[in-house]
């Protein structure tokens, strides 16, 4: 059926099936005869929540519906949109070579990240701030598309900016440059990827500063780029370009499978002089100016090596079914998000899918890429999930729909978990009690190929099970699946770890349950029976604790470690704790792993005062194989200045570590403290 909104300024007459080419006979053969072969009456394709527009009509009218939406009642005075990223476990995500790479969430999925490391070289991209920087405060303003705003424009530079290619030599821990990518100055690099001998670098013409509320607008997408390069690296001292692709929309997020790099972006159409807190007047002129929309002004451009492409067409354009019950009842903003698959071997793209909604987020599995949507809608906040097939067609496979909200910001992904044909979400719903606020709910779901949507198969809590996960008021932390085990933290004054069986779909439950201080946000599951958590105790300092989790029904505390606390630190922070890829983890052997943590804090001492340092620790996690013995141990740390571009990642090559803080390197031998080098 036709899609069909309130208050539409032209009616939809139109019938959408979810194949390109829709279904029935011809009433003629090929020959152009009348037919008068007996009519079949095939079954109907399966249709779900998104169907495929079949007119450019059905496009310009969801978006022209959207920007009637957002100018009632001066929406543009709200925050439209959650920032995302990333940015993404069915397993332990760790490398057992004898270097690390980047700590990603799934399996042979990989994940754009500013540095790269392929055990022979080193890929760093410069700072999003580049050489300076402005704060922008969180104010509100009126929505204007042709004024200018100073999130629209980079800051001023002194120099060129470049990728950083440095060569590595583990055996003595050195390391230096060999060449470099010089960029161009209208876009910064959101992230990079390496694969055989191709470097990829993903970059936005989006610069937000501290942004606040500005990064939230609707308008704020409009006029953005993003663009993927893809360089040859086989010549390392001289990388030449192989690829470019640049898209209308800002940069949502990507992932890298194999020899194909999904990235998603999200476009708002910019339409001039359409006024987004309109009065009377300017309310017709706003009439008039979408009377006129055409499917061009909508849809993004987008150039292949600098050539128009015509990579998006109205039918890779997917939108709610109106009359599919779990649809919400209000549709969202003008916003389309775009999911676009690019095949490293031809350097080409394979295909473009276009969704006419935002997305506040994505999780990738091995199989699919989900799109996340937070509908508020209704008074209950219900989260929206889409899936397609991570191939190189990203064919649409169903959508479903589940109670409360995806939070943790960067995080989110791993309330999410794919796991044996299963789907698992956790979210929360908010309220205004003043004795609960929150409520946290696990629910199942299961792809039905055959009718394209996701059916609910459980929930916890529920009838049976009523237990709520958390106590009143405790909103919630760390979330880590590990095959048929889920394990949550939630904190308000302490910190309880539950510990769920999933191993019955049909009947989740909370198996354990731990109470102890502080709160663990990141969670690294070492093996089945061990679990490490990094998060902060009572007093607020970075805090790493190992739980023995090898009877599900009765998990224990093996030791905490506070960090800083034997220099009388006054605060600290670990940027791990909410970026996974500022941890590095490595698997030695069964009795051995080791794991690296960057920490920035405030020193004090009556003969300094106060100092502020950034810092690289190295732990070794010794007898691991008997989960009773197991524990942390210190073995060294790399201590260097602190500075304004804290962004931190580091590598383990051998008994060489490698720490990134900024741009620049630092390096030691494992355990060695006065090894320390750089920088580089």
């Amino acid at each position: 059926m036709c899609a069909h909104y309130p208050k539409v300024l032209l009616s939809i007459i139109a019938s959408v099936l979810i194949s390109c080419g829709g279904g029935g006979g011809s009433a003629y053969n090929n020959a152009g005869d009348i037919n008068n072969d007996p009519v079949v009456n095939e079954q109907p394709a399966p249709q779900g929540m998104l169907i495929r527009a079949e007119t450019d009509s059905e496009i310009i009218n969801s978006v022209r519906q959207g920007l009637i939406t957002l100018t009632e009642g001066n929406m543009a005075e709200r925050a439209l949109f959650q920032p995302s990223i990333e940015v993404t476990a069915s397993d332990a995500v760790t490398s057992s070579e004898n270097y690390t790479t980047t700590y990603t969430l799934e399996k042979n999925v990989d994940e754009h990240d500013y540095v790269k490391y392929n055990g022979d070289h080193m890929f760093i991209a410069p700072s999003k701030s580049m050489d300076c920087c402005f704060i922008m405060d969180d104010v509100i303003v009126e929505e204007d598309p042709t004024a200018s705003s100073a999130l629209n424009v980079l800051p001023t530079q002194t120099d060129k900016r470049r990728i950083r290619i440095l060569r590595t030599e583990p055996a003595t821990a050195s390391i230096e440059q060999v060449s470099s990518i010089e960029l161009d100055t209208l876009h910064t690099v959101e992230g990079l990827y390496v694969s055989g001998s191709q470097l990829s670098a993903i970059s936005s013409s989006g610069w937000w500063g501290s942004y606040g509320s500005e990064f939230l607008r609707v308008s704020r997408w409009r006029e953005q780029t993003t663009v993927l390069d893809i360089y040859d690296i086989s010549d390392i001292g001289n990388p030449t370009s192989q690829f470019n692709i640049e898209v209308e929309g800002g940069f949502v997020s990507s992932r890298r499978k194999g020899n194909i790099i999904y990235f998603i972006t999200r476009h708002t159409p910019s339409i001039r002089g359409f006024e987004y807190s309109p009065t009377a007047e300017q309310q017709t002129e706003n009439e008039q100016l979408l009377n006129n929309l055409t499917v061009t002004d909508i849809l993004p451009k987008v150039t292949v090596d600098g050539e128009p492409s015509e990579a998006i067409k109205s039918q890779d354009c997917f939108l709610f079914d109106r009359d599919n019950e779990q649809a919400p009842v209000k549709i969202g903003y003008p916003t389309l998000t775009i999911v676009f698959a690019i095949d490293l071997v031809s350097n080409s793209l394979s295909k473009a899918r276009c969704y006419l909604e935002s997305t506040d987020g994505i999780y990738v599995s091995e199989n699919t890429i989900y799109l996340t949507q937070v509908n508020t809608s209704s008074a209950k906040s219900k989260t929206i999930l889409h899936g397609y097939d991570l191939s190189s067609d990203l064919n649409y496979l169903g959508s479903g729909v589940v109670e409360g909200a995806l939070y943790l910001n960067g995080n989110r992904d791993f309330r999410i978990n794919e796991y044996e044909g299963y789907l698992r979400v956790v979210t929360t719903d908010r309220d205004f009690d003043s004795d609960d606020r929150f409520d946290h709910q696990l629910s199942i779901l299961k792809l039905n190929e055959q009718e394209l949507r996701m059916d609910l198969i459980s929930t916890l809590p529920n009838e049976n099970r009523p237990q709520e996960i958390g106590k009143p008021n405790e909103d919630l932390y760390g979330v880590r699946f590990f095959g048929n085990t889920l394990y949550l933290v939630t904190f308000e004054r302490i910190d309880p770890l539950y510990v769920l069986d999933l191993s019955v779909p049909s009947d989740p439950m909370i198996a354990g349950e731990l109470t102890v201080t502080g709160f663990s946000d990141f969670l690294h599951p070492v093996s089945e029976k061990l679990l490490l958590g990094l998060g902060q105790d009572e007093s607020g300092l970075v805090k790493l604790e190992l739980f023995d989790v090898g009877r599900m029904n009765l998990p224990s505390s093996l030791g905490a470690m506070v960090l800083g606390s034997d220099e009388n630190a006054r605060w600290s922070y670990s940027e791990a704790r909410y970026n996974r890829h500022a941890f590095t983890y490595q698997q030695i052997n069964d009795d051995l792993d080791r794991f690296l943590v960057p920490v920035s804090m405030g020193l004090y001492s009556d003969a300094s005062g106060y100092q502020n340092k950034d810092r690289l620790y190295m732990f070794e996690l010794r007898n691991k194989s008997i989960p009773s013995l197991a524990s942390i141990f210190e073995v060294g740390r790399i201590t260097t200045p602190s500075g304004w571009d804290n962004r931190n990642r580091s590598f383990i090559h051998d008994n060489a570590v490698y720490y990134i803080n900024g741009t620049s390197v630092w390096s030691s031998i494992w355990g060695n403290a006065n090894s320390q080098s750089g920088p580089f």
